[in-house]
């Protein structure tokens, strides 16, 4: 029997970025300009800039920082301990 409903999940469109777009966007990092602007979602809902960024800082070892896993860590304390 088929699914007559409609899957518009499966039909997104993924856009990588360029290395030159992920250069520039390191580049801006930490600048009032660029935090004090968000980024609007493309067609697909998805904030491929933010994507871009969050890969670049991964594959540059920024991401995780020692700040990022305390307040992790913390979160999931409280959530645990129920408070």
């Amino acid at each position: 029997m088929r699914d007559p409903s409609p899957r518009r999940w499966n039909r997104w469109r993924v856009a990588l970025p360029t290395p030159a777009a992920i250069a520039n966007r390191m580049a801006g990092l930490g600048t009032a300009a660029t935090a004090a602007l968000p980024e609007e979602p493309g067609p697909d809902g998805i904030r491929h800039g933010l994507v871009a960024r969050v890969r670049a800082e991964i594959a540059a070892g920024l991401y995780d920082t020692e700040e990022k896993w305390l307040a992790a860590e913390e979160a999931l304390f409280a959530r645990v301990t129920g408070g």
